[in-house]
């Protein structure tokens, strides 16, 4: 009963029903006419790359794929979505798990089925662009629908695998801990090493192995979501394709930040300018703030150049300033101010006129996944790398609010060539 309500709710979610199966089922004829000929596309592709070729050196291998990929495509043609069809799209997932193909291979798969079968479904229904319209629809539903299912699979084997190492770092912990406790020697690097071990478990949990293999089929879907958006022809199909694209972006968007918290790269030191990366960085906002009805107000003065990573600063300010438009919902003013500071150091305001931020709010705001914004809009990441970007350029960032009032945001950088 638990396994039919979760396939309800998925299904709900997504907002595929039966009609949508319905429009699938009449591509049956035209997807076994030209079976054969898609099958051979997708192995072609396949071969295109050595990762995924090498697993195509096995002729038996290849034979069996090629008749499993049709039957894939055979099965995307409006059959029953119920526990059977749930576990078979699963064992998917166990397969590639067990023959090491990550996600970033089989995920890319589906785009390149969607890039396959979209043309065919508009050259079916040239005449009805309407139901051309619901039936590629439907198809993306189908297809977000198995990758959703086989990611959850190999998910499962690899959170299983991290647990096992988890309980080893654990325990590792706890044997460093008695031995700093009965000798008493080496307190300093052995918590060093409890603390990395902690962490090291931390993010391999939170990454878990995939971050650096999703972001590109991601981008695939979230292209043809957008596309589906700008050509659907009613507001409830427009509706569901930004949905689509919006919950990518944002899968996206906290798998980067995940992945840059688990692989930072080195910090590049080169002269930068403040006012350039603001001018820069808020040149990117002319559109979220004319749509959100916020006015910006630019106060800059003139201030030395600071040794720092342009690219990372403009990460920071970017966090800072979608932070603040968030802040004002109904609208109000972005003001950023730029002056020298004391010692010859380099000051940043960004202030917003929003709803503020509670004092016992503002103690938590920069900690990881904290964040009082409602459920699917914010992942509570943002606030936390900036305060990283800031110190790793011996910064300093405070925030002043009055709820009811906006806040500001404060960064300090030090004087150019001033020591650490």
């Amino acid at each position: 009963m638990g396994k039919k309500r979760d396939l309800e709710a998925r299904l709900s979610f997504l907002g595929f029903t039966e009609e949508d199966r319905e429009l699938l089922e009449r591509l049956r004829p035209v997807f076994e006419r030209r079976a054969d000929l898609l099958v051979a596309s997708f192995y072609r592709h396949l071969l295109s790359f050595p990762e995924t070729r090498a697993l195509l050196s096995d002729g038996d291998v290849k034979d069996r794929l090629i008749d499993v990929q049709r039957d894939y495509l055979l099965s995307l043609a409006g059959r029953r979505v119920d526990e059977d069809y749930v576990a078979e799209r699963r064992r998917i997932g166990d397969a590639h798990e067990a023959v090491g193909l990550g996600p970033r291979w089989y995920l890319g798969a589906y785009a390149v089925y969607a890039s396959l079968l979209v043309p065919i479904v508009c050259e079916k229904n040239r005449g009805d662009p309407v139901r051309a319209e619901a039936t590629v629809t439907a198809l993306f539903k189908a297809l977000m629908l198995d990758a959703q299912l086989a990611m959850e699979a190999y998910i499962e084997k690899r959170e299983a695998q991290l647990e096992y190492a988890n309980r080893e770092l654990a325990a590792l912990t706890r044997q460093l801990s008695r031995e700093v406790e009965d000798t008493g020697t080496a307190l300093r690097e052995t918590k060093l090493r409890a603390r990395a071990a902690e962490q090291l478990a931390s993010v391999g949990t939170l990454v878990a192995g995939l971050a650096h293999e999703i972001g590109t089929p991601m981008g695939v879907i979230q292209g043809h979501a957008e596309l589906l958006e700008s050509s659907a022809g009613d507001e409830r199909s427009r509706w569901r394709a930004h949905t689509i694209g919006e919950q990518v972006g944002r899968i996206s968007e906290i798998i980067r930040t995940l992945l840059s918290m688990a692989k930072p790269r080195p910090p590049v030191r080169e002269s930068v300018s403040i006012a350039s990366v603001l001018d820069t960085t808020l040149s990117f906002m002319t559109e979220k703030l004319r749509s959100r009805k916020v006015d910006l107000v630019r106060k800059f003065q003139t201030v030395p150049e600071i040794e720092g990573d342009h690219e990372k600063l403009q990460q920071l300010f970017l966090n800072l300033f979608l932070n603040a438009i968030d802040a004002m919902p109904e609208g109000g003013t972005l003001c950023v101010c730029l002056c020298p500071g004391a010692n010859g150091s380099v000051v940043v305001d960004v202030e917003d006129t929003g709803v503020g931020i509670k004092r016992e709010v503002a103690k938590k705001i920069f900690e990881p996944f904290y964040t009082t914004k409602e459920a699917g809009r914010g992942s509570g990441l943002g606030l936390m790398v900036a305060r990283g970007i800031v110190h790793e350029h011996d910064g300093e960032i405070e925030v002043t609010s009055r709820p009811g009032h906006g806040s500001v945001f404060r960064i300090e950088f030090p004087a150019p060539h001033a020591p650490a």
